[in-house]
């Protein structure tokens, strides 16, 4: 931004008053960018509601086997923590 001088007590409450507006505008917008984010939308359609179901269903399922595969895999990780806790004693 350029440094305008001003020669009135009026230019500076009417440049006061643009840079609120202007706040305001942004303040609104970004609002609305941060709900348009971060709120779910409903489904519109039946086929958009049974799609997000089955999406949800996968995404569980996924986090149901990756904590399997990682139980599965390091396992003796947990073991080897609880003899360390055993031989302390």
């Amino acid at each position: 931004m350029s440094q305008k001088s001003f020669s009135s007590l009026k230019e500076i409450e009417n440049r006061k008053e643009h840079l609120l507006e202007d706040i305001h505008r942004g303040n609104k917008q970004i609002s609305r960018l941060c709900t348009d984010i971060f709120v779910p939308k409903k489904p519109d359609t039946r086929k958009e509601t049974i799609a997000r179901a089955v999406n949800i269903g996968f995404m569980a399922f996924d986090g149901i086997m990756l904590a399997r595969k990682l139980d599965n895999k390091y396992a003796f990780v947990m073991k080897a923590m609880e003899l360390i806790k055993k031989y302390r004693k």
